[in-house]
């Protein structure tokens, strides 16, 4: 068809629609008229457009063209009908024209990258209480699976459920993707450009009004920061908080050597080990990576070549206030209250010299500690007293004290400095903060990580004071109730996608190497700490070479620095064993539990920690160890003290046991009941119980998170 007979049939076709719809025939003239006056490429919604009746232009002033008067008085069906049909034709408004895009292909290959062949980096999981060495698995560029880094001497290849579920972590769609000020998305220059107008008016009080409150910090690089920013700023405070810390630690080892120090233990050369409530064989614990390793080879009998054996299996002596792992390896096991560790514990080191007293065996557990001290005894300088993380400072002490009279300091036990680059008492430093939040002299709080709106301990209304600060700066990996209320909330990192370094339990340092850029143009702490000096635009990555090239004692930097992100880590690094001698008068012990009352024992959840792993829906979905559960924590206590508390009976008052955490759900059509409200100083929780066997009585367990 000619382009002359083509232009005929268009406006042949214009003026007949439009003869149709208003009774006013367009001729082909007027067509061309009106056609002439364009210049290139112009598209109508239809032809009626191209004739601009009065009748068409009052058809886009409706909103529903032509239906719209058959929705004055309908009737809720028809309006369901005619809703339903304008769902089912919504569809239709995508099939627009894509504006024109260049792809690249894929023509240079990266080195060491074979399509379906995965690459191996070494890097590290920052935690609290010790980095996780790890080897990650990289396909096509994207981090798919973690183990344990065989050859870093604080795992030995060791790996835990926190590590092999933080991969899932990485690509969780909940995390936060953008800056925001006040839930208004905002860039990284304008948030650059609201931190320095405040940090000019500080700079002339020294930083009077600035307080930093950070997680625990063991990385080299970012503790320099924070000490050039103190420097710079001298009047400034810096704290941390951990829900989960090792105050108790730090407290009872300053009471026994005169500065906080760090325990490691060597459990491959203890022939008896005793656990003072320290489940060491459950991730999260220091060192529990290789402590699990160490502990298992002693659990078989090794033999000579001719089949005399010639070491034997160790013993574990397990004092635990609530079932764990440990106590389920455990050869001799007692449950005791919290509160009543102190008691084991003294009557220990009365039998070894501590104090003027001797050892009372003539109680219900005589039998088991008159064999524990025996055994000890028998293996001076073989043996090995744990004491646990949460227990008191008098424990701590208590431990240091027995390992020390049975010369085991240097053979079974070393101590080093801690791995925390600022050892404190984590609680009263935020009791200090909340109350200078409260009196008005915090100008300007930043917070790098963690999330204390939710696990500051309830009685300081953390969040109530939090609202007192004119100035609150938050980096964080979610968008969650402190930074609601904060007034600029920065995406943090994760770990897979940022350079940084870290400290195992050991003190070996840890280079974190990213396997992926960020997904959602995260921060690390390192370039959010630096957006408040005076340098703010230093990457993450150039910080860390600037403070190890620092450090760096030898000639070759770039050689060293290789190995170093070869290996995972800087070999040498370990701290140095120091040496000790432990003093005789004990911090006090905690108060006993009145009789009659429940004591509370408040535990890390073996799945979500602290809660930080709360979003992660394949730890929610692990079983834990003793009880089996998922997606739930629960009110932990014996089947005596359920019993005595007059739960899961009937109605004539007959206790049925529910055979060892099979507990009903909700009240059942007999009478059992298996909800309890626990209330503490006004506040209180809501909770199933869940009876465990080994628990001891009067005492319940609650997990965090």
């Amino acid at each position: 068809m000619s382009a002359e007979c083509h232009e005929k049939k268009q406006a042949a076709e214009a003026a007949e629609l439009v003869r149709i719809d208003t009774g006013k025939k367009l001729s082909l003239d007027e067509a061309r008229e009106k056609l002439a006056g364009q210049s290139g490429p112009r598209y109508w919604r239809s032809l009626h457009e191209l004739a601009e009746t009065p009748e068409f232009r009052r058809l886009l002033d409706d909103e529903f063209p032509r239906h719209a008067s058959v929705l004055d008085d309908v009737s809720r069906r028809d309006f369901m009908k005619v809703a339903a049909a304008g769902l089912a034709l919504a569809g239709l408004s995508a099939c627009t024209k894509q504006p024109a895009e260049q792809i690249i292909p894929f023509v240079r290959q990266p080195e060491n990258m074979l399509p379906g062949k995965p690459t191996y980096f070494a890097t590290a999981m920052p935690f609290p209480t010790g980095a996780f060495p790890l080897l990650a698995k990289s396909n096509e560029g994207r981090p798919t699976k973690v183990e344990g880094n065989p050859q870093h001497p604080a795992s030995l290849g060791g790996s835990d459920p926190f590590a092999q579920a933080s991969v899932l972590g990485l690509y969780d769609p909940d995390r936060s993707q953008t800056i925001q000020n006040l839930g208004e998305v905002r860039p990284w220059g304008e948030f650059l450009g609201a931190v320095r107008q405040p940090l000019v008016a500080q700079k002339s009080l020294g930083g009077a009004g600035i307080r930093f409150l950070a997680e625990t910090v063991i990385s080299p690089t970012l503790a320099q920061q924070m000490r050039d920013l103190l420097k710079l700023y001298p009047q400034a405070k810096w704290f941390q908080y951990e829900p989960v810390n090792r105050d108790a630690l730090w407290a009872g080892t300053k009471q026994a050597f005169g500065q906080p120090a760090q325990p490691v233990y060597k459990l491959e050369a203890a022939d008896v080990i005793v656990s003072l409530d320290a489940d060491f064989l459950s991730a999260g614990f220091p060192g529990f990576h290789r402590y699990a390793r160490e502990f298992a080879s002693r659990r078989k009998v090794q033999h000579d070549e001719r089949g005399k054996s010639q070491r034997g299996m160790n013993r574990l002596y397990v004092i635990e206030s609530t079932p764990s792992n440990t106590g389920g390896k455990a050869d001799h096991r007692l449950a005791k209250r919290a509160s009543e560790v102190q008691d084991v514990a003294s009557e220990l080191g009365a039998a070894f010299g501590m104090g003027e007293g001797k050892p009372d065996f003539s109680g219900p557990d005589g039998k088991f500690l008159q064999a524990l001290v025996k055994d000890l005894q028998a293996h001076r300088g073989s043996s090995l007293v744990i004491a646990g993380e949460h227990q008191s400072a008098y424990i701590h002490w208590c431990a240091a004290k027995i390992n020390e009279a049975l010369g085991n300091v240097g053979k079974t036990v070393v101590y080093t400095d801690p791995i925390e680059a600022n050892p404190v008492d984590q609680m009263a430093g935020l009791r200090e903060l909340v109350g200078e939040m409260w009196a008005g002299k915090v100008d300007m709080l930043v917070i790098v990580g963690g999330n204390p709106v939710y696990d500051a301990p309830a009685d300081l209304d953390f969040a109530g004071a939090i609202r007192k600060v004119p100035r609150v700066f938050r980096l964080g990996l979610y968008f969650d109730e402190t930074s609601w209320l904060s007034h600029w909330h920065v995406p943090m990192a994760h770990y897979l996608e940022s350079w940084s370094d870290t400290r195992a339990h050991d003190g070996t340092v840890s280079i974190v190497q990213p396997l992926i850029a960020p997904l959602y143009d995260g921060k690390t702490a390192h370039e959010f700490l630096q957006a408040f000096t005076d340098a703010p635009g230093i990457p993450g990555y150039e910080t860390l070479r600037n403070y190890w090239k620092s450090q760096h004692t030898g000639v070759d930097f770039e050689t060293w620095w290789r190995k170093a992100l070869y290996d995972g880590f800087i070999e040498g690094s370990a701290l140095p064993e120091k040496q000790f001698t432990a003093k005789n008068v004990p911090p006090p012990p905690d108060p006993h539990t009145t009789g009659g009352k429940l004591e509370v024992i408040f535990r890390p959840d073996p799945s979500v920690y602290d809660g930080r792993f709360a979003n992660n829906g394949w730890l929610q979905e692990l079983p834990k160890p003793m009880t089996k559960m998922t997606w739930d924590n629960a009110v932990l206590m014996s089947p005596t003290t359920a019993k005595k508390l007059g739960l899961f009976s009937d109605s004539t008052g007959a206790y049925e046991d529910p055979g060892g955490g099979k507990t009903p759900v909700g009240p059942d059509s007999e009478g059992f009941t298996d909800v309890v409200v626990v209330k503490y100083q006004g506040k209180e929780i809501k909770g199933a119980v869940w009876t465990v066997p080994g628990h001891p009585d009067d005492a319940i367990t609650l997990t965090l998170g």
